[in-house]
């Protein structure tokens, strides 16, 4: 595992706040204990975790979700596999929706020239899906600048007037023992009301996310389809996966 992907891992791990500790910070990364050391200095020095007394370590609040333009950033060829496999599943005519995620912005060049329209409350999405010249709708709402989306009353109640043939959607983190989880009450929320108004719901979820629990559920596993690059065996007894 890179060094980047593996520190965005711990963030991930992290993000629901609790303090974790080197054994198992260790044990779930596989890593050796002069990489974890070195990459838990490297995020301590830029002020993304702190460590406690005791050993233990925790997030440093004000950096607990990184902007989208840094997620970009990570992943990248996960994210494109992901995204190329995601958008194989558009039909032309077909009205769907994507979130304002990372995973599924890399989405929007392989749905050029398709006959569709696209719903997003994502501003990157809707300045990507304007230069691709493909038909789209932007929710409005008040405006989350770590992920340049939309969110609140205002975007939920746009949203539960249109439905979709497809949602696409990002998240977290996903387990077996918590299903789809994110850090975010508002983004939960619309996400939900989109699986709601979507005949198919897909999640967008790189293997780095597996794992990760964060704050709130959004979905259980059975729910959705899964699209990720890696099999992860053990989960294809609760969920149906996908491989990009």
């Amino acid at each position: 595992m890179i060094p980047a992907i593996r520190k965005q891992k711990i963030l991930n791990l992290l993000q629901s706040g609790e303090i974790l500790y080197t054994d198992y910070l260790l044990d779930t990364l596989g890593v050796s204990l002069s990489t974890l050391r070195r990459d838990l200095k490297e995020l301590e020095k830029e002020k993304k975790i702190s460590h406690l007394h005791g050993g233990g370590v925790q997030i440093i609040k004000d950096n607990i979700e990184l902007k989208i333009s840094a997620k970009l950033n990570l992943n990248k060829e996960a994210k494109e596999a992901i995204a190329k496999k995601a958008a194989s599943f558009v039909n032309d005519k077909d009205v769907i929706f994507l979130d304002p995620s990372s995973t599924t912005l890399p989405m929007i060049p392989f749905l050029k020239g398709m006959d569709i329209t696209v719903v997003t409350n994502g501003l990157y999405h809707i300045n990507q899906l304007c230069t691709e010249g493909i038909p789209c709708i932007m929710l409005g709402g008040n405006i989350k600048t770590s992920t340049s989306s939309c969110i609140g009353h205002m975007t939920e109640s746009a949203l539960k007037e249109i439905y979709f043939n497809k949602a696409f959607l990002g998240a977290n983190g996903f387990s077996i023992k918590a299903g789809i989880t994110n850090h975010d009450g508002n983004e939960k929320q619309i996400k939900r009301i989109a699986m709601e108004h979507a005949q198919q719901s897909y999640f967008l979820l790189d293997s780095s996310k597996y794992g990760v629990v964060t704050m709130t559920k959004v979905a259980s596993l059975d729910e959705v389809s899964i699209i990720t690059e890696r099999d992860i065996p053990e989960l294809k007894e609760y969920a149906e996966l996908i491989l990009g």
